[in-house]
């Protein structure tokens, strides 16, 4: 919807030329920040939503951005390489990361004279020198029809929208197992969050982890009101020293802990939700009923 929602003024005013940069670096980054770790550096996407709105709309005013073609090439780069840069830094000093789209901006405006100027010393570098016989709008055309098929091809990869394997907490959970710091921090964070939505299983296992280092009773009692079983045997086991019990989650469980970030699972069908479990990485119930069963 974004997409669509920008593409008039990526025509009108050409904002394809930092767009487009903007997004293919950060999409690169996180690629590559996969492949050295293998886990993914966003958690949830390749590019989160409020990431690319903002390479749509926050920093694309035609009039505080470089004048020149190659300029507002570069100033997208930049966008992307500071966005990208701010999640991680914010992240480490246990500030939002929400502003990491927003930070950039102010100092990014401030260097807008000094890239039209380095642009103008590299003129070989300037994609304005390519095709000067076309008018301004079928520049911005072209620009926007690269940027159209370069979407369409993150699409297909997972690159963008709601379907990326990082929406499945079982993926985080292998890598915590494997020994992944970050990655069992955000596990940790996903089960308080699930726990929050209702997930009696979520709040059963933060509760567990909340044991090793404090008292429980209240999330396991929580779990039990949820109607986890395990959860009330841990809050009776949390007053009397015994050792915490686990379980797979239950049917009610699958809507909230199927919908990763982003997704409303509107299914309720036992056995679509049980498949749709084993799609999403929860092997452990693979004995569940398939559909129609």
């Amino acid at each position: 919807m974004t997409f669509l929602a920008s593409t008039p003024g990526q025509v009108l005013f050409g904002v394809a030329r930092m767009t487009l940069p903007a997004v293919v670096t950060s999409y690169v980054i996180s690629v590559a920040y996969f492949h050295a770790t293998g886990t993914y550096l966003f958690f949830d996407s390749h590019i989160p939503v409020p990431v690319f709105l903002g390479m749509h709309l926050l920093f694309t005013d035609p009039s505080t951005s470089p004048r020149s073609e190659g300029g507002r090439v570069l100033f997208g780069i930049i966008y992307g390489l500071f966005t990208t840069a701010m999640f991680v830094f914010l992240g480490r000093a246990g500030i939002p990361t929400f502003y990491d789209k927003l930070l950039p901006v102010p100092f990014m405006n401030l260097m807008v004279r000094r890239i039209d100027r380095l642009v103008a010393s590299m003129p070989a570098l300037d994609p304005g020198r390519i095709a000067t016989g076309l008018t301004p709008i079928r520049r911005n055309g072209a620009y926007t029809s690269i940027w159209v098929g370069v979407f369409a091809s993150m699409s297909a990869v997972q690159g963008v929208g709601d379907r990326h394997p990082g929406q499945d907490l079982p993926f985080w959970i292998d890598k915590c197992d494997a020994g992944n710091q970050r990655a069992c921090g955000y596990v940790s964070f996903m089960k308080l969050v699930y726990c929050e939505n209702g997930s009696g299983w979520a709040c059963n296992e933060f509760g567990i982890e909340q044991a090793e280092r404090t008292q429980a009773v209240n999330t396991f009692r929580r779990a039990c009101e949820l109607g986890f079983p395990p959860g009330c045997a841990n809050a009776d086991g949390a007053r009397s020293g015994g050792a915490p019990t686990r379980a797979q989650p239950s049917l009610t469980d699958l809507p909230i802990l199927l919908r990763g970030t982003k997704m409303v699972v509107e299914e309720r069908d036992p056995g679509r939700l049980y498949a749709m479990a084993r799609e999403h990485g929860w092997r452990a119930l693979c004995g569940a009923p398939a559909p129609g069963a």
